[in-house]
């Protein structure tokens, strides 16, 4: 899935590490009934303006913070491809999830989607980033943004620990994005993602 979710964020806009984390959860790691048998990765209701495939099956919802069983109509599909794609419009359809759109910080997409209201879970956000965080999900963003931002190198560890750290050190300064990615077997710390390369060299001096 997340070399679809990557190609796919090339043209949708949807971090490809959201797309790829939220599979996971939705199709309990392509192994749910939905997603077997219709290939359904992400648990999409069918509306009255959906026009293709669609299956009824039983579903957990959370009601006043309770999880309840309930059936629902599902949006079903031929291929995995055409799922992703599919999730990837919903999402640009519904103007509750434009903060989704474009999003270059895994864990503001996930609060974002979150928020938003994909998933009445309470932990929702949180289970993504951690899906994210644990199988190092945002590797699969890297092939979608490199050629599109200018990130700013803050320094480059063998080992997560040290990587993590320094990232903590950099957030207390101020910066809110900033990420630790495996990059070419070592852990590096990136801080920002800019369209503009001056803004970069700017982010850059600050860290010196």
């Amino acid at each position: 899935v997340g070399a679809i979710a990557s190609a796919d964020m090339k043209n949708s806009g949807v971090a490809a590490s959201l797309t790829t984390a939220q599979a996971i959860l939705e199709s309990a790691w392509g192994k749910s009934e939905l997603t077997k048998t219709s290939n359904a990765l992400f648990g999409i209701k069918a509306t009255k303006d959906w026009k293709g495939k669609t299956l009824t099956r039983k579903t957990t919802e959370y009601e006043d913070g309770k999880k309840v069983q309930v059936e629902a109509e599902f949006r079903a599909y031929d291929t995995w491809e055409d799922s992703v794609k599919d999730h990837s419009a919903f999402l640009k359809k519904y103007k509750r999830y434009a903060k989704v759109i474009g999003e270059t910080d895994y864990k503001e997409a996930c609060n974002a989607v979150a928020a938003a209201g994909y998933a009445s879970d309470p932990e929702y956000a949180k289970k993504l980033i951690e899906l994210i965080e644990t199988y190092e999900l945002y590797n699969y963003d890297l092939g979608a943004e490199d050629k599109k931002y200018y990130r700013v190198q803050a320094g480059a560890y063998r080992r997560k620990e040290g990587a993590d750290l320094m990232a903590e050190k950099i957030k207390k300064t101020g910066h809110k994005d900033v990420f630790v990615r495996m990059i070419n077997g070592l852990y590096k710390v990136q801080a920002g993602a800019y369209t503009d390369r001056k803004n970069a060299e700017k982010t850059e001096k600050k860290l010196k």
